[in-house]
Formats: structure tokens, C-alpha cells, sequence
């Protein structure tokens, strides 16, 4: 494919390939090996970090760009957005003229273009999850037939690539907003305005803030702030600086203007979170029990509900002696002399702040991806938080596996909440962030729009006479765990609406446990795992 050896016949041998999902703001490398590069994002948004990406394109689903051998370029997760990609490195091998039987890695080979962005993604998709499997089994003996039909998908997929356009049509909109990221993170430390960035960018600084607001997902002073104290944070951490010196080093001559900066971004003062990493982390929690479980932080006190659901449905040993409070209240909490105090209402902070540092992160800003990072570095716990998510998307990929083998991709799945009055119907929080964003199951008409209007979609009430227009293929039920909503959900199944379901009708419809309720780290990995469960009691019944 590549015009620099028109006369010899290139052959693509595919040698490895990865999944990798980034958190937000973290950034992957590429590993410098003698192989090419391909690689092709398939959810989120970021951007190229490296001596050759400046002129790149920034990321969105479908895009795909390769790297030549050696390269030492970066990948970046948007703030506030996941990244997901495949990595995929291939041999590109020439004939030689010599010998014409005879084929060889040729480094410079090149493709037509750098970056494209694929139209269909999903015949993509379908050839790298292909692919990875194969390469996940490569242990097994390997028959010569499979091994062929592998190396068939990968060039299919090189093709469906090189098919689509070269992503050249949003390089020059991109290009300054790349260059001013890279100011920042090596200027960070002076004095910069908006006109400063924007001057730099060569535009207007109303028209720049508009571009930058597009291409990253927050106006350049929010990023700059936000860089500012991540750095600020690591040498917090990692250093004895006094805290005028930390607010120099990060951009700020008045020290106490960064205290009150790094309060609003961070949720505690410097000088709190200074504390935090000088003595043993024991706080007391509402709503994060298991998040901070998650991170290998146990609370000395945590909300009731949330620590008999770690004891009775997640069967965590370690949460026998977290006490039990049946409410926030400041008697409760002063007994147990935490050294933090974790809430979701901000109203919480000042009765508490006499007791510990307290900070409060508000439950419906994030999703639980974005919940743990923010208590990941609050904690200094980003290791951790890493760790957690490269295992968490290798037990989403071995579950969707299973679920793809039994769930048509053409299939629709609509997910029900039966409570003594009221039915809702879910969409990416609580019950359907697994079966919605990690397995990537289709939800019915009515639910994707509500999707694509709010990516953090929650539920949706339903009456019983609109049963008919949540109906799937596959029907999800969770049940609340009590008489009236057992009765109401037999009353359910009686009506002609609810008989008229395809999924009912084909016998595709499953019960899901207590543990699907919750809408935590710990929760979200037993949910995958009782996802096969389920779907194999369902197919044996």
C-alpha cells in the first residue's frame, strides 16, 4: 500500500495486539518497539502527545492513526472522559528483488496517510475483537486454518481503514489547540492569560476559547487550572516544599489565592492535604464506602446500607469491623476520630470540618469511573485507581465475550426497576452501566435518545400502558426486595402489555440480583461476573 516501494508486493503480519482503556487525563505510550503502530480509538475523546503529532487530528471514536517503528508518541484521555483503543503492531514485509521467494520487515515502510477517521466503525470493531481473542488463546495449539483466517481479519481491517478518508479535514482546526497544550505543560509555571494562549495560537481569543472548548471539553483557563494542580499536587505529595514555594513553582506569586484555588479544585486546602499524607488514612464515608475499598483505603465508619451491602451481597470480610452509621451525624462520627470525612452533600462540611477535614464531591457530577479518579487523587491512590481499571476492563472484555456469544448484536435489551408503585426503565447509571456502557449492549429506541441527549442518563418512569414502547429482545428485571414489589411485578407479567413483549414472548427474560442495584467499583466487577451467571441459568432453564 505504501508509494515508497511501488515495484515489490507488501505483505502486513500482524505480531501483537492490546485493549486499553486510559481514565481520564492519563496518558499511554507507545512502548518504542521495532514493529509499526496502528492504532484505532473506539470510545472517548483525547489527544496525540509526541514530536510527530502536533499536526494531529485530535481523538474521537473512529479514529485511527500508525506509527512508524520506534516511536515514542503519546496517548491522552480527555479530562473528564475515558479512552478506549485498540494497539495493534504489525510487520509490514517486502519482497526482495533478489530473491523473490524471500520477504523481509522493511522499517520504512509507510501507509498512504498518518491519521484516518473510519465511517464504520463497527466492522472494525468486530475484526479487532476478533483479532484479540485469537492472540488472548495463543497459548493453545494452534491450527494452521485459524492462524490463516487471523491474518485474513487483519488485513481485511487495514483495508477497511485505508478505505476510509485521511483525517487531513480537521488537522488545521486542531493544530493550534494541540500547540498551546504542549505551551502549557512546559510554561504552566508563568504568568499566562487567555490572551497569552491565544496570541500564541494565532486567533481571537473568543474564536480560541471556542476551539479549545470543542477539541479539549473545557475552556483553556479551566485546563490550565486544572494542570496547575495536578502538579501542585504531586509535589504536595512527593516533597517538603513550603506552600509558597509549591504556588511559585505552579504558576502563583500569592500563595494564598492558590490555597483558595486548589480548595475549589481539589475539595481540601494544601495544608489538609499535606496532612492526609502524613499520618495513616482513617475516614469516615457516605456514599463512597466502596470506592474507597476499591483503592485499598478502609474507612473506620461508613453509611449502613453501604456497609451490610459489602458484608451480605459482596461478602467482603475486610468490612466486618467498618461501624455502621445509620446517619451523618456529627455524634456518630466524632467518636470514631477519623482523619477524613468523605460526603456527597456539601452541606455536610461545615458541622464536620470541626471533627476532621471533610470534603464533599457531589454524587451526580460523575460517573463511577470519574468518582474513583477524583477520590484516587484526593487520596494519592492514582496507582491504584490504574491498577483497579486495567483489571476491571480485562474482566468487561472476558465477560463481553460470553455475552456476545449470546446476545445477537442486533438484539435490543431494555432494563426494568419494579418498586411497590412505580416501574422505571434504566439507562447508563446503577443497573445499566454495565449492560449499557461495558457490554455494550443495544438499548431500545426510546432509551438511545435519551442517551444521546444525556451520556449520563439515569431512568426513566414507566407506565404500565407504556410497557409496549420499552420493549426489547432481551428484558433485564431488577426487583426491589420487598412484598409490594413482588406483587406489583406478578401483576406486571398478567397485563397484555407486558405479554406482548418480544423478549417475554421468546423466553428471553432475566431476574438480576441485589448486587445490580449499586453503583460502585466493587459492585460493577460482581455484576460482571454474575452477568454469566445469569445468561447461563437462563439459557439451562
Amino acid at each position: 500500500m505504501g508509494d515508497n516501494h511501488a515495484e515489490t508486493t507488501t505483505f502486513f503480519l500482524l505480531k501483537s495486539i492490546r485493549q486499553i482503556a486510559l481514565p481520564p487525563n492519563q496518558a499511554w505510550s507507545l512502548p518504542g518497539c521495532p514493529e509499526h503502530a496502528l492504532l484505532m480509538i473506539t470510545e472517548g475523546s483525547g489527544y496525540w502527545q509526541g514530536d510527530d503529532t502536533a499536526s494531529a487530528p485530535p481523538l474521537s471514536s473512529g479514529s485511527v492513526r500508525f506509527f512508524a517503528p520506534e516511536a515514542a508518541d503519546s496517548i491522552v484521555a480527555g479530562r473528564g472522559a475515558s479512552l478506549s483503543f485498540f494497539a495493534l503492531f504489525f510487520d509490514a514485509l517486502q519482497q526482495d528483488m533478489r530473491q523473490h521467494n524471500s520477504y523481509a520487515p522493511d522499517g520504512l515502510w509507510h501507509p498512504p496517510a498518518d491519521s484516518y477517521h473510519v465511517q464504520s466503525l463497527h466492522v472494525c470493531l468486530e475484526l479487532a475483537r476478533a483479532l484479540l481473542a485469537d492472540h488472548e488463546h495463543k497459548h493453545e495449539v494452534a491450527n494452521p486454518l485459524d492462524m490463516l483466517q487471523n491474518q485474513i481479519r487483519f488485513q481485511q481491517l487495514l483495508l477497511t481503514i485505508w478505505e476510509a478518508p485521511a483525517a487531513q479535514a480537521v488537522v488545521e482546526s486542531s493544530h493550534p489547540i494541540d500547540q498551546t497544550l504542549s505551551y502549557i505543560h512546559e510554561h504552566y509555571a508563568q504568568s499566562l492569560s487567555l490572551a497569552d494562549l491565544a496570541n500564541k495560537a494565532g486567533l481571537t481569543p473568543r474564536y480560541y476559547t471556542e476551539l479549545f472548548k470543542k477539541n479539549v471539553g473545557k475552556s483553556p483557563i479551566e485546563y490550565l487550572t486544572g494542570y496547575r494542580m495536578d502538579q501542585a499536587k504531586k509535589l504536595l505529595w512527593d516533597s517538603k516544599k513550603r506552600l509558597r514555594e509549591v504556588a511559585q513553582l505552579v504558576g502563583y506569586e500569592d500563595e494564598f489565592y492558590f490555597s483558595r484555588r486548589f480548595k475549589q479544585q481539589v475539595g481540601v486546602s494544601p495544608t489538609v492535604f499535606v496532612k492526609m499524607s502524613q499520618r495513616q488514612i482513617a475516614p469516615v464515608t457516605f456514599q463512597y464506602t466502596e470506592y474507597l475499598m476499591a483503592l485499598g483505603i478502609k474507612p473506620v465508619g461508613a453509611q449502613e446500607d453501604q456497609v451490610s451491602h459489602m458484608r451480605e451481597q459482596l461478602r467482603l470480610q475486610e468490612a466486618s469491623d467498618i461501624i455502621s452509621l445509620s446517619k451523618a451525624c456529627p455524634d456518630l462520627i466524632k467518636p470514631l476520630q477519623p482523619s477524613f470525612i468523605l460526603t456527597d452533600y456539601p452541606k455536610d462540611c461545615a458541622a464536620f470540618s470541626s471533627i476532621a477535614p471533610t470534603c464533599a464531591l457531589s454524587w451526580t457530577d460523575d460517573d463511577v469511573f470519574g468518582h474513583l479518579q477524583q477520590i484516587a487523587d484526593l487520596f494519592g491512590q492514582k496507582d491504584k485507581a490504574l491498577l483497579w481499571f486495567k483489571q476491571h476492563e480485562q474482566k468487561v472484555q472476558k465477560t463481553k465475550r460470553y455475552v456476545d456469544a449470546r446476545i445477537g448484536k442486533e438484539e435490543t435489551v431494555s432494563i426494568l426497576n419494579v418498586r411497590p408503585a412505580h416501574t422505571f426503565a434504566y439507562g447508563v447509571r446503577n443497573l445499566g452501566h454495565v449492560l449499557y456502557k461495558s457490554l455494550k449492549l443495544a438499548p431500545p429506541p426510546i432509551i438511545q435518545d435519551n442517551i444521546k441527549r444525556d451520556p449520563n442518563f439515569w431512568a426513566v418512569p414507566v407506565q404500565e400502558h407504556q410497557l409496549n414502547a420499552y420493549a426489547a429482545d432481551w428484558l433485564f428485571v431488577h426487583i426491589f426486595d420487598d412484598d409490594l414489589s413482588r406483587a406489583h411485578f406478578q401483576a406486571l407479567t398478567q397485563r397484555k402489555e407486558w405479554q406482548s413483549i418480544p423478549a417475554v414472548q421468546k423466553g428471553q427474560v432475566v431476574l438480576l440480583g441485589p448486587v445490580w442495584f449499586a453503583y460502585d467499583p466493587l459492585s460493577l466487577d460482581a455484576q460482571l461476573d454474575e452477568a454469566i451467571q445469569l445468561l447461563e441459568q437462563q439459557k439451562t432453564s
